[in-house]
């Protein structure tokens, strides 16, 4: 992608665009090189593009908190794509699961949008996103690379823009500015608590992860 440098726009607004750019296009070379290859493959695809987000996210994240992928929360069942714990959180021994009090956020990405009828959509995400509040206590975001253009707005109804993050709408231009306005709400949420860790003491003895 080229940018113009002459314009207005600053330095890190440039950069971030330029991120923006570069995530949908590793994103879309991951679903190419397996475009074909089967059910099977679509764990390690999604493996593949969380890894993409989560090299250009943790750039950004202020240095007491960090991310970790496919991990879950305490006392839900949901296996989360990307959380944002405290810098010294630790999971539940024998689990990648982490206690409610050291997690900050959780982030729910898609590479290819949301597999829905267009009429279930809106219903469907919002109990999703409504059970994990219930569930976790913990914020939550949707980033989508790109969304077909036929459930896009389903999505942004369904969450509010301040929840639902899009980078490219099916064949269109790409939403120039929606990483930088996604990296922004990851860090108001996270913020506010980044310097009030909950950490407790963890004994020597193992730690089980409880149910409920």
């Amino acid at each position: 992608m080229e940018v113009n440098k002459s314009t207005d726009l600053n330095e890190r607004m440039i950069d971030l665009m330029i991120e923006q750019d570069e995530i949908i296009e590793h994103v879309s070379s991951i679903r190419e090189k397996l475009r074909g290859l089967g059910l099977t493959w679509n764990r390690f695809r999604g493996n593949a593009i969380f890894g993409v987000i989560a090299h250009y996210l943790q750039r950004h994240l202020p240095d007491d908190v960090k991310l970790v992928k496919l991990a879950w929360i305490e006392g839900c069942a949901t296996e989360f794509d990307i959380l944002i714990v405290d810098k010294n959180a630790k999971p539940f021994d024998f689990t990648d699961a982490y206690p409610k009090e050291q997690v900050k956020l959780l982030i729910e990405i898609k590479g290819s949008g949301v597999f829905y009828k267009r009429e279930e959509v809106k219903k469907r995400l919002s109990e999703m996103f409504e059970k994990w509040k219930n569930e976790t206590g913990k914020p939550a975001l949707y980033l989508s690379i790109w969304e077909a253009k036929a459930h896009a707005k389903e999505v942004q109804d369904a969450l509010g823009n301040d929840t639902a993050f899009i980078l490219q709408i099916e064949n269109e231009e790409i939403t120039w500015g929606e990483w930088e306005r996604f990296l922004n709400k990851v860090n108001a949420l996270i913020r506010p608590v980044a310097n009030n860790s909950c950490m407790t003491t963890r004994s020597n003895q193992p730690d089980i992860f409880v149910l409920y």
